[in-house]
């Protein structure tokens, strides 16, 4: 490690939080979770000390604000190795969208989760069957309890115990160092966090060295790569990838689903997946999700709907075709009531108009379900009960009757291939339903035993997807239930593929701009998230909506780069956004007034970015701009719920403290 490095972490290491006057805060070092606290046990022959905190008691309260901030309290806990059970949340989350800890702001060292899921085994283990709280626990290297302390009329009782039975630290043990080999090898949360603030810290040069050390490591350094997994760096992104195939654990496979949601490397891949094999063998939540990749394209999918499709006989989407094919079925009926063809056909129409006026809201469309459901059930031939139960399927949907649309669905894909090429539109449908039942039941499996494989029904979700798109047999809403199954069971970047597809299928659906925008997001990062709309947009058919929506996906990643502390990030985020919503308001009146309503959100967050920066007169260009361009929006709060005629109230204030009257006052108007 070079010189840098070691000031660096030697920085680190000292206490960040700071009270009145400017003193650090001394605080407890909280271990994140009980096997680390063991190991480091084991390492330095000091006690465990457990604390066992709730809020809304007055001992806890006192504990939690007073107690363990106390410099002296903390000084003898430095003869512990410490770990804290709570119950309560006191942050939203633990990551950040960059997978950086979110730490408990009362226990800094761990973040709410851990100190929430440690406390299961903490009982097993420790409380002799007593849950109480607050309570103060020591037990020796060899398992001896020497203090249990809980229910007393003071808190000083703890305090003294706790003072009494302290080990002696030895410094060495659990200081700064600048050997990379120590610090993927210690467990203690003091070098974790120096491992990962060096991270954060450094270059691309320091960021390569210390993820080739993860890959070796024997710490499980997990929110070490938890952070790498989320690179705007390809190369960075891959060598964390790398590292968590040799490294990851059971307690790591949100990380192999988010590296395997971004992996385009077969090789790197191919480990990361037998990796999630052999940690599968031990682990049921591993061996379930390996099971979802664990499948070939030709599985569980029987016949005939691979087949050959004949044209739909009428345009599903005109009443009056609709209407036209049902008068032509009905003709030749009335004079040939056996041609079961016909019949079929006519139940067809039936369901299609039924469909078009629950879409437009008319009445009675649950009749002509019912006409197409009886039509279904008077197709008698061999040669046609692939498509009949088809269509009694398509027909019981929409009925609601999810079970008689389930059992007919499953009749149709289980008939005997045939040489007939089936009705494409009705195909269509039927898959449709296959999708919507698949997902219903793989969900109510998943709730009856959270182990349980789903591969299945995701084998026969993503073969209906492939044949509805290949196709171009769509349907919005099935095809979105099918996609949020692959989602559910961690094929998230099969999910994306097909989502994209989607978008290019309904490139003005909001439903299915949200799931992509939510996945991208997720998946790829704010910034992975505005490189696929960029793509979007610059071959976009209709450039009004395509800027629209990219106006949108850019105001959301200002935002989380904003909840990122990402300035530089948002601020090109922000420009974009208003960018595109201008050119929407000005291509299609019709997204005038929403366009005008999300730019001047936009033109909000942008002004408190140009004020935080030093730039007052851009800040106030931006907020008299937005009062001009749609005043009833100053009032409306944007996604981090923050209203611009507040933030002009705040500009304008602190314009006025820093001495810039005559800018404060343009802003008069506005925050009146």
């Amino acid at each position: 490690m070079t010189a840098p490095f070691a000031v660096l972490l030697t920085c680190l290491l000292t206490p960040v939080l700071t009270a009145q006057g400017g003193e650090p805060v001394p605080h407890i070092a909280w271990q994140r979770n009980l096997d680390d606290a063991l190991a480091v046990q084991k390492l330095t022959g000091l006690p465990l000390l457990i604390a066992v905190n709730m809020n809304g008691e007055v001992f806890n309260d006192r504990f939690r604000t007073d107690t363990y901030v106390d410099a002296t309290f903390v000084e003898s806990t430095r003869g512990y190795v410490c770990v804290v059970a709570s119950p309560d949340r006191h942050t939203d989350r633990d990551y950040d969208s960059l997978g950086r800890r979110v730490e408990c702001p009362f226990f800094p060292g761990c973040t709410c989760s851990e100190h929430i899921n440690i406390e299961p085994e903490l009982y097993r283990r420790y409380f002799g069957g007593k849950r109480n709280a607050p309570r103060h626990v020591a037990v020796s290297p060899d398992g001896t309890i020497l203090l249990d302390r809980f229910l007393d009329a003071s808190m000083q009782t703890a305090v003294d115990a706790i003072a009494k039975h302290r080990g002696t630290p030895k410094p060495e043990q659990l200081g700064p160092t600048e050997d990379l080999e120590q610090l993927f090898s210690r467990r203690d949360s003091v070098a974790r966090s120096g491992l990962e603030e060096l991270y954060r810290k450094g270059d691309f040069d320091v960021r390569r060295k210390i993820l080739e050390g993860a890959a070796t490591a024997t710490n499980d350094p997990v929110d070490l790569l938890r952070m790498a997994l989320r690179e705007d760096d390809d190369t960075l992104f891959g060598y964390a990838a790398r590292a968590l195939a040799r490294r990851a654990t059971k307690d790591s496979l949100i990380d192999i689903e988010d590296a395997l949601a971004r992996l385009d490397n077969p090789e790197v891949i191919k480990v990361l997946l037998a990796r999630l094999g052999e940690i599968g063998s031990t682990d049921k939540a591993a061996g379930r999700l390996f099971s979802h990749f664990d499948w070939t394209a030709d599985e569980g999918f029987p016949q005939p709907w691979s087949n050959e499709w004949s044209p739909a006989k009428f345009e599903a989407s005109s009443r009056d075709s609709v209407e036209a094919e049902l008068d032509r079925c009905e003709a030749i009926l009335k004079q040939q009531p056996e041609d079961e063809v016909t019949r079929l056909q006519l139940g067809t129409a039936q369901l299609a108009l039924g469909e078009i006026l629950a879409a437009t809201g008319a009445k009675g469309p649950e009749f002509w379900f019912d006409d197409a459901i009886l039509s279904a059930k008077k197709v008698r031939g061999e040669a046609l009960q692939a498509e009949a139960q088809a269509l009694l399927a398509a027909a019981s949907w929409p009925r609601g009757d999810t079970e008689a649309a389930r059992k007919a669905s499953i009749v149709a894909m289980s008939t005997a291939k045939s040489d007939r090429k089936p009705d494409a539109w009705l195909a269509g449908r039927l898959l449709g339903v296959v999708l919507q039942t698949t997902a219903q039941v793989a969900y109510g499996k998943a709730q009856e035993d959270a182990a349980a494989s789903l591969r299945a029904e995701i084998v026969r979700a993503e073969l209906a997807l492939q044949l509805v798109l290949n196709r171009n047999q769509l349907s919005e809403g099935a095809c979105l239930a099918g996609i949020g199954l692959l989602e559910y069971g961690g094929l998230r970047h099969v999910a994306a593929e097909h989502l994209q597809d989607l978008v290019k299928a309904f490139p003005a659906s909001a439903a299915v701009h949200e799931r992509w925008r939510n996945r991208l997001l997720i998946d790829l990062g704010a910034e992975g998230m505005r490189v696929h709309y960029a793509k979007f947009v610059a071959k976009a058919s209709d450039a009004p909506a395509a800027q629209w929506f990219t106006g949108y996906a850019n105001l959301v990643a200002a935002e989380q780069h904003v909840r990122d502390a990402r300035s530089a990030e948002a601020r090109s985020a922000y420009d974009t956004a208003i960018d595109a919503f201008a050119q929407s308001a000005a291509g299609n009146e019709s997204f005038a007034d929403s366009a005008n309503h999300y730019a001047v959100l936009g033109l909000g967050g942008r002004a408190l970015l140009r004020h935080l920066a030093g730039d007052g007169e851009g800040a106030v260009a931006d907020l008299l701009r937005a009062a001009a361009l749609r005043p009833a929006s100053l009032d409306e709060a944007d996604g981090l719920e923050r209203k611009p005629r507040a933030l002009a109230s705040r500009i304008a204030r602190e314009l006025a403290a820093a001495g810039k009257t005559a800018l404060s006052e343009q802003l008069a108007a506005i925050v009146q």
